[in-house]
């Protein structure tokens, strides 16, 4: 692997620099994400060829794992501050770095959030149950998420601490390598196990959990062997002693992460949920419209997390205004993105349709309200973009409290409160819960933009 892939320059002092170094971060990640997307799109397929009952059934208990294991993974995200935070201020000779005991507490961090996530995830039968599921969905949902269950721990303790010790490391081209072949690897194991290739058992709906469980355990194995291919990641690889300082750092980063990610997921989670209430009309035009702007955020996700590397790595250094300018290359680059995602979706949503229904066109009514949403979409993607590389950017600033609350408050206030009052009260239907969702993005975006502006102001604080 060329250094130049593996290692941003040292001083990127120009525009030009600093956006070649945070698009080496960016574009993996990028490609890794939408290759875990392609994953669920392929699963949703395959079971589609058992029945509409295992398609729902599979949707629910996958989404409900994947997004708690994510909500619990975000705890981890303050290593990849304090990697890069130490790896600057190492690569400018401010002070030695031993990103061992980083990764040492944060394996054990790791470790410890797995406990809840798994209990949480065991009462899936009864909260099912109490969100009013049919029984056939309760019964076999909650056993597919049991098998789930099984991969939860490599998930977190290695796949999960990887992915965020990887790109502060400068080693994520490492995700680009492994993330496809996982993609791949799970369809080919899943359609064996849902039909009954090559010989193995016909499992049907339940071959798919089995499935993607076996690739979980897979592809944790086959990154961290790459890992050991790769000098700098080997290096902190090595076990080391627990510091106590390093996980209250990490706890003091990680928890309000974690609060602010599961504001968000909530915000969409519920949203989805309450779609279902307004009709069959609504909650398909919903998930067509979610989907795509979805499918579009994966670019923001991935230059904000490459905007929260870049910018801890300067801090490090003490480099303020190189800091200060790889926040604003981040916001560039996701500013140019969503201008033109923006006007896709408001010019040619119509566009958009037959690539969901190539089989029959949807009715009317349908047709009319994925049309409203994705135009509603096109209307918060700049805000949705801008929110995500701000975010990043405090977080590598250290700085997650308050954007914690920040967010907590707009999703729940503003995206949950207000928008349920004018789908359900005012009667704007499902379009309602997205003008709720657009005002929560938007609130949140001026909110980290002012906030950015304060912290970016005060000189680097010392991170352990």
């Amino acid at each position: 692997m060329s250094s130049a892939l593996s290692s941003p320059p040292t001083d990127p002092i120009t525009p030009r620099s600093h956006a070649l170094a945070l698009l080496r971060v960016a574009l993996p990640l990028a490609l890794s994400q939408l290759s875990e997307m392609a994953m669920g799109v392929t699963d949703t397929i395959l079971l589609g060829g058992l029945g509409v009952t295992e398609v729902a059934i599979g949707g629910l208990s996958s989404t409900f794992f994947f997004t708690t294991m994510v909500t619990f993974q975000a705890m981890l995200g303050g290593a990849g501050v304090l990697l890069s935070h130490g790896r600057g201020a190492e690569e400018h000779g401010r002070t030695s770095h031993d990103g061992r005991s980083v990764m040492s507490a944060t394996l054990m961090l790791a470790i410890a959030v797995f406990i809840p996530c798994a209990l949480l995830l065991a009462f899936s039968k009864t909260i099912f149950g109490a969100i009013g599921e049919p029984a056939e969905v309760v019964t076999h949902g909650s056993r597919f998420i049991d098998i789930l269950l099984l991969s939860l721990l490599p998930d977190l303790a290695v796949i999960g601490v990887l992915r965020v010790a990887l790109p502060a490391l400068g080693a994520e081209t490492l995700l680009l390598w492994i993330m496809p072949a996982m993609a791949v690897c799970n369809g080919l194991t899943n359609a064996a196990l849902i039909h009954g290739w090559a010989g193995l058992p016909a499992m049907g709906l339940y071959g798919s959990a089995t499935a993607t469980t076996l690739t979980g355990w897979v592809v944790s194995f086959a990154l961290f062997g790459l890992c050991l291919t790769h000098p700098r990641v080997r290096a902190v690889l090595k076990p080391a002693a627990v510091q106590w300082s390093v996980v209250k750092e990490l706890l003091k980063l990680g928890g309000p992460m974690m609060m602010g990610a599961a504001a968000e997921i909530l915000m969409f989670q519920i949203t989805s949920l309450r779609a279902g209430e307004l009709g069959t009309h609504s909650l398909a035009a919903h998930q067509v419209a979610l989907n795509v702007s979805s499918l579009l955020f994966m670019v923001c996700l991935a230059v904000g997390q490459a905007t929260n590397v870049r910018v801890a790595y300067w801090r490090g250094a003490g480099r303020m205004e190189q800091s200060r300018r790889a926040a604003l290359t981040g916001t560039g680059i996701v500013l140019m993105w969503s201008l033109a995602t923006s006007s896709l979706l408001l010019i040619w949503p119509e566009k958009i349709l037959p690539l969901y229904f190539s089989n029959r066109a949807p009715d009317p009514e349908t047709t009319a309200l994925v049309v409203i949403l994705l135009r509603t979409a096109g209307l918060y993607q700049i805000v949705d973009g801008l929110q995500c590389v701000f975010s990043g950017a405090l977080r590598g600033c250290g700085d997650a409290i308050t954007p914690m609350l920040i967010a907590v408050a707009s999703y729940g206030l503003i995206g949950l409160v207000f928008g349920g009052w004018l789908a359900f009260h005012q009667h704007v239907g499902v379009e309602g819960l997205w003008i709720g969702m657009a005002l929560a993005l938007a609130t949140t975006c001026v909110a980290f933009g002012i906030r950015l502006l304060r912290v970016m102001r005060k000189p680097a604080p010392a991170i352990s």
